[in-house]
């Protein structure tokens, strides 16, 4: 039967089944004869399932997941399946029984792939079969009591709790003649004793946590699951223990410790919950004991970190009871003997944005660049939004209009559960764009908790504080302080802005140590020694240092640290430590930015001016142009007044974001600027970079092609002028600038050869200075000169040497110029498909950065009647090429440029040019 492209979705009846026993029959037979035998089960039931239209969603080892448009087709499957399996041949110590489950209801497409609810709990129905028993739930049951196929009946089986611990579920079994009929009672939980409560809505996600933990649970006695409030930790807990329940056969028991203040009532409030009386002469601990003796019996232990110092009361219980195991929800670790810690993290989530670098956007995958609908449904906190909005507005559906919405809402919450669910709880009233324009104010937002859960759970606000009452009056003024952070900090940082030990009571890293321990700052993965806090508890935190008093003073403190750092890089971005120090600037971007505001919001003029001519040259070389146009344009628009020397280097600064951005009107002026400042300031070294700057003002009137005389007289001159003082003061890396502006001046002038001999003597001086943004910008500009001279193959091989140093240096700018290059390096050596693949990726990066300079390299290859993709190419094809290159990563996009050379890596061209 044909079906559709796409799986089914709507109103569809959901098939899982899987063989029982798989790895005892693996043990038995060998990993190859077992092999074998899945095959053939696999050939069985697909032979089965196409035959009555059913749509193969997913296949895993002996496991399927197959979706039918119809109930009644899904349970023909099911019989034909497992008639089949019943006829085959199997090895003696090999016979193959399939377990199945089938239920109807809503599953919504993604693409390629379905989410809903309804698969999961299909999941959990075939989980409590037994092998060759077909279950069916009472939905799919109405739906085909009236007409099952011959042979065939249903018997009931009563309410059952499942697995995912929502509302027992009504099961049927299907009776098919000639294949046995009775099994032993169905594995859920109602099979063994528990108290584990009923959820009012659907487990989602946490595969990966829950396969972890259930092993992990395995092995240890007593397991801790750790983090802040509103991570997850007690639904997490409770769906291990419901899965673990087989291996705890005198019972699961889960005891809820939010309501005890006492660490001594902590023995008598689990006594209690299993139903063992008080006795005033003897301990809690004593009738636990007593009670469970050798009992296999799991222990949930929720909310235990502020009765912490029960511990050890646990720990005996563990030592006189040889088959109990304990599972701990709790912010803090009991540190005890055994105790195996796993700390639990948000949900996964798409990357958030406006957190990443201009190199990490650019290196996203295309479909998360554009957070297509289909990728979007690989993240579990996009799930889990869905999943929760439908509950509030069942027509909710994620389309490509609303998509970046949500994916944006998500990724801020940092996969948070707790978030996540009371954001969601908003679709009722608001649309995901304009929750996600209120999480910058995450708490107020955030308040639309369900009735019936714990007081802290209710709004976000309330989770976090449940843990910061719990902080003594030190570590909650650190975590008050830390809040000036934004994206991270390190222990210097921290100890500069936070202060010293008489003000926070005690040592600044002790105390980040105790809040790591309390889940309330956590470490970065990636980066050793530097620490985050997430958004939610950053802003509950901001909000009390405002109250006490101390924003102002501790602002201060971050901002001047923040521009001490700036100051401390600028000299660098162009060395050769460049690259660690521009990831540097990257991992305090956020922080430099928030310092940027406060300087505004102050206001402090000069603190935003020096601010903003440190970080220039980082804005221009990782690709944040347009970023830093907005905000020179913001500090402007405060009308400051500001020392000549300040305002002389926010000119300068500023000027060079214009010119980057190919404005030459704005470039002027502010160039002009510069240079009458520095002139009437006297400071040579100055006078010679600002009439450098100047000259690129003219230079631009040249490349566009419109210069006359006068502008190219007056170029000149500045040029001259600037390199006379240069060389009065001895500063050859400036004389190295200036060589360079000259070599730019003949090659937009149509001198290429002369051009040429320029750039080789200002090559020459950088590497001497070990200067090497201003190598790679050299070797990029020699580059075009012999293509001026269409040599291109040695131009090819120039180019590519630049390129690997812009990579190196991670200069997002000057990676995007040399694909340019390179595009019409293709072209020159016949290989025009390449050519326009490179010239797609360079205009899209061109596009995305705002790096328009690209365009007059590209307007200058007129000049030569030098091809380019676009000369060449027809349009349609060109279209079709480029846009194969505007596909590309950032990082693709340089590899397959570098790939042109047999066995070229990246970065790895020899610096022989």
């Amino acid at each position: 039967m044909t079906q559709p492209p796409g799986p089914p979705s709507g109103l569809v009846t959901c098939l899982f089944s899987d063989i029982e026993g798989s790895t005892r029959i693996e043990l038995a037979l060998g990993t190859g004869p077992y092999r074998d035998v899945r095959e053939r089960h696999r050939e069985l039931l697909r032979d089965a399932f196409a035959a009555h239209g059913g749509h193969e969603q997913s296949t895993e080892g002996d496991s399927f997941f197959v979706i039918f448009r119809g109930a009644g087709d899904a349970v023909s499957a099911a019989i034909d399946a497992q008639r089949a399996v019943a006829a085959e041949a199997w090895p003696p110590e090999g016979v193959v029984r399939v377990r199945m489950g089938l239920h109807t209801g809503n599953v919504e497409s993604t693409g390629t792939d379905v989410i809903g609810y309804t698969i999961n709990r299909t999941a959990r129905i075939a989980g409590v079969a037994h092998g060759g028993q077909i279950l069916l739930s009472d939905a799919t049951r109405a739906l085909v009591a009236d007409d099952l196929p011959h042979g065939a009946t249903l018997r009931n089986l009563g309410a059952h709790r499942l697995k995912d611990l929502r509302e027992p579920e009504r099961l049927a079994q299907l009776i098919i003649d000639g294949l046995p009929g009775n099994f032993p009672p169905l594995r859920s939980l109602d099979a063994r004793p528990n108290n584990l409560p009923t959820q009012l809505t659907t487990f989602v996600g946490r595969d990966r946590e829950l396969a972890e933990t259930s092993t992990l649970l395995q092995t240890t006695r007593v397991m801790s699951l750790t983090g802040p409030g509103g991570t997850g930790k007690t639904r997490l807990s409770l769906q291990i223990a419901a899965a673990a329940a087989d291996d705890y056969p005198d019972g699961v028991w889960f005891v809820a410790l939010d309501a005890v203040r006492d660490p001594a009532l902590v023995a008598s409030t689990i006594a209690r919950t299993l139903g063992i009386t008080d006795n005033v002469t003897r301990t809690a601990v004593d009738m636990l004991a007593d009670s469970i003796g050798n009992g296999r019996v799991l222990l949930v232990l929720d909310n235990f970190e502020h009765v912490v110092d029960a511990g050890k009361d646990v720990a005996e219980l563990l030592q006189r009871c040889p088959s109990v195991t304990c599972l701990v929800t709790t912010r803090i670790a009991l540190r005890i003997s055994g105790e195996q810690e796993y700390p639990v993290p948000g949900l996964p989530a798409p990357p958030d944005t406006t957190r990443l670098s201009e190199v990490e956007r650019l290196n996203l995958p295309g479909e998360l660049r554009e957070f297509d609908v289909n990728a979007l449904g690989q993240f579990e906190a996009v799930r889990l939004f869905i999943a929760r909005a439908m509950a509030v507005r069942p027509g909710f559906t994620v389309t490509n209009a609303n998509a970046p919405a949500v994916a944006g809402i998500t990724a801020r919450l940092h996969g948070m559960p707790l978030a996540i669910e009371l954001a969601a709880a908003r679709v009722k009233l608001l649309t995901p764009d304009q929750i996600l324009a209120r999480l910058d104010h995450h708490l107020s937002v955030l308040t639309a908790g369900a009735r019936d859960l714990p007081e802290r759970q209710q709004t976000l606000r309330g989770a976090i504080a449940w843990s910061y009452d719990l902080l003594d009056e030190g570590a909650r003024r650190v975590l008050d302080r830390l809040a000036v952070f934004r994206g991270g900090f390190d222990l210097e940082m921290a100890e500069g802005v936070c202060g010293p030990a008489d003000e926070i009571g005690g040592n600044v890293v002790d105390q980040i140590g105790e809040l790591v321990d309390q889940s309330l700052v956590r470490p970065d993965e990636g980066q050793e020694a530097r620490f985050g806090l997430l958004e939610t508890i950053r802003e509950f935190a901001a909000e009390l240092l405002v109250s006490s008093g101390e924003a102002e003073a501790i602002g201060d403190r971050h901002a001047s640290a923040m521009l001490a750092l700036a100051q401390r890089a600028a000299p660098e971005l162009s060395g050769r430590d460049q690259r660690s120090w521009l990831e540097r600037l990257e991992r305090d971007h956020d922080n430099m930015r928030a310092a940027l505001d406060w300087s505004v919001a102050r206001p402090d003029a000069a603190l935003g001016a020096r601010l903003a001519f440190a970080l220039w040259r980082f804005w221009q070389q990782r690709g944040y142009l347009n970023e830093a146009r907005a905000r020179f344009e913001s500090l402007v628009a405060q009308g400051w007044e500001l020392e000549p020397e300040v305002r002389a280097r926010f000119a300068e600064a500023f000027g060079g974001i214009a010119y980057w951005q190919s404005d030459e009107t704005t470039a002027t002026r502010l160039y002009d600027e510069a240079l009458e400042l520095w002139r009437q300031i006297g400071d040579k070294r100055e006078i010679a970079n600002a009439l450098f700057n100047r000259s690129y003002a003219d230079m631009i009137v040249i490349m566009r092609g419109s210069a006359d005389r006068s502008h190219l007289a007056s170029g000149r001159g500045l040029l001259d002028e600037a390199l006379a003082l240069y060389r009065d003061v001895g500063d050859a890396g400036g004389e190295g600038n200036i060589l360079w502006a000259l070599g730019s001046f003949y090659y937009f002038t149509a001198d290429a050869a002369t051009a040429e001999s320029w750039y080789r003597r200002s090559l020459e001086l950088h590497r001497q200075a070990g200067n090497r943004t201003m190598e790679a910008w050299s070797l990029h500009m020699l580059g075009l000169a012999q293509l001026g001279q269409r040599q291109f193959d040695v131009a090819g091989d120039t180019a590519r040497h630049a390129l690997s140093h812009f990579y190196e240096a991670g200069d997002v700018s000057g990676m995007i110029l040399v694909l340019d290059d390179l595009a019409i390096v293709a072209v020159g050596t016949g290989d025009s498909e390449r050519g326009g693949r490179l010239w797609g990726a360079a205009r899209h990066l061109q596009d995305t950065t705002g790096t328009a300079l690209a365009d007059y390299v590209k307007q200058n290859n007129e000049l030569f009647g030098v091809p380019t993709p676009k000369d060449l190419l027809p349009p349609d094809v060109l279209e079709r090429l480029a846009a194969d290159g505007a596909a590309m990563s950032l990082d693709d996009a340089v590899g397959y440029a570098l790939d042109a050379v047999p066995g070229a890596t990246t970065g790895a061209h020899a610096e022989t040019v």
